[in-house]
């Protein structure tokens, strides 16, 4: 930040000659296990960051709304979803005959193994940024950086993750996206989305800890949408402003740290910690060593707005944290066939039918790539590098494209600022 210059070593288009055969032995070793099932892959472990019942905590959720409803923000009942608020508000779609706004989760991974969980992992991302933030990660061993991998994939096969980024924000609880606890706003002096997350906000009892995984696990898939090469990291800033006591909940922050360094890697760029109350430094000492090193290092901390600005422009930060930025979040319904081609079976088909066979073509060129760095020709090994860069694109727009059917539009499309892969914050900032 003081340079004022994004650091962008080990980043996609960004690497060494040394860096970039790290990546293809990263490869060889994805391309050895790419028919395997992957169950059969070792990984890391799969650790939950606390232990739960997840079918008895909503089953309890689902008992206190049926006999003991109360209302948690702006109208939303606990455990109420926003598929329930639409509903009830009388917000349909004329493309379901049910007036559903997203149609049933169909799957798009075909099988079973590495290489199709893989490609459900990497969706609208070129594969190789992917795969960089493991090595990045592990410290460019490629063995722990590709069992940090696979445990990842695992992960998200476990969790739904797929299913989670169909229906989008509908099935998140309504009041924690009516407070909006935490939402992308601007960006830093890098260039970083900034990630607003106001703990005074946030009590443990207002939704049940699987709605709580939920939103957490769409927020961290929604922020990959407005990252793009070379800027692949989120400044975010925990915002302590009015925190007391009862906004403390450590299974929030035992599941954010873990799903922060083993799931979703090399996300962070900063993390400003702001106007804390005074004993916040003791509960610090509990939450530090719960930390990766790495993380630990890109933790900042600010008392006032002077200490906001070091990071984050004036024109940028909120003017209710002593910016120019008149910008007051306020969440936005969906509309009513907003998802109109979700429903079409057809153009899904044609669209993953192209993209697969961008993948194998990827892969194809990416397998020569491969070979020619086991074989020691350099000059074969930069003939398939940009031949596999130039495919990569292509993979990409393909992706991005079938995401148009597979993935409810949400808070961040409707608002206009993300259009496509295109990020546009001026299309919800205001000033003077």
């Amino acid at each position: 930040y003081s340079k004022g210059r994004l650091d962008t070593s080990g980043v996609f288009r960004n690497l060494s000659a040394i860096e970039e055969k790290v990546l293809a032995d990263m490869w060889s070793r994805i391309l050895g296990d790419y028919d395997q099932p992957l169950d059969s892959i070792a990984c890391d472990p799969i650790v939950r960051p606390i232990e739960y019942d997840d079918a008895a905590d909503r089953s309890r959720a689902k008992e206190t709304q049926d006999t003991s409803p109360f209302e948690v923000f702006g109208g939303c009942l606990f455990n109420e979803t926003v598929a329930d608020k639409c509903q009830e508000l009388g917000i349909k779609s004329e493309s379901s005959a049910d007036g559903e706004l997203v149609p049933p989760f169909v799957s798009q991974i075909p099988d079973k193994t590495l290489k199709s969980a893989l490609w459900s992992v990497v969706r609208e991302d070129h594969p190789d940024v992917l795969l960089l933030r493991f090595l990045r990660a592990r410290k460019w061993d490629v063995e722990k950086a590709y069992k940090m991998a696979i445990a990842a994939i695992k992960w998200r096969i476990q969790e739904n993750v797929e299913e989670i980024i169909w229906y989008g924000d509908i099935y998140n609880d309504a009041s924690l996206m009516w407070k909006g606890v935490s939402y992308a706003h601007g960006k830093d002096r890098l260039g970083q989305p900034i990630v607003w997350s106001g703990s005074c906000l946030h009590h443990q009892k207002d939704q049940s800890y699987p709605q709580l995984k939920r939103y957490l696990i769409w927020i961290m898939e929604t922020l990959r949408q407005l990252l793009y090469t070379p800027v692949e990291r989120v400044c975010l800033i925990m915002d302590l402003t009015d925190h007391s006591n009862a906004n403390m909940d450590w299974p929030f922050v035992k599941t954010f740290i873990k799903f922060l360094e083993a799931y979703y890697p090399e996300c962070l760029g900063i993390c400003i910690v702001y106007n804390g109350p005074w004993w916040f430094s003791g509960v610090w000492k509990l939450i530090s060593p719960l930390l990766d090193p790495v993380v630990a290092a890109k933790v900042q901390f600010a008392q006032k707005p002077e200490g906001l600005l070091k990071f984050i422009d004036e024109k940028e930060l909120l003017e209710i944290r002593g910016g120019k930025n008149k910008y007051t979040y306020e969440y936005i319904k969906p509309a009513g066939d907003e998802n109109q081609l979700m429903f079409d079976q057809e153009g899904r088909a044609e669209a993953a039918q192209e993209l697969e066979a961008l993948q194998e073509q990827f892969v194809a060129a990416t397998q020569e790539w491969v070979q020619a760095k086991a074989d020691g020709e350099d000059s074969k090994f930069t003939e398939a590098s940009a031949r596999r860069l130039e495919l990569s694109d292509q993979v990409k727009q393909a992706a991005e494209k079938k995401d148009k059917y597979t993935r409810a539009r949400h808070f961040y499309t409707r608002t206009g600022v993300l259009q496509g892969s295109t990020v546009d914050w001026s299309k919800i900032q205001t000033y003077d």
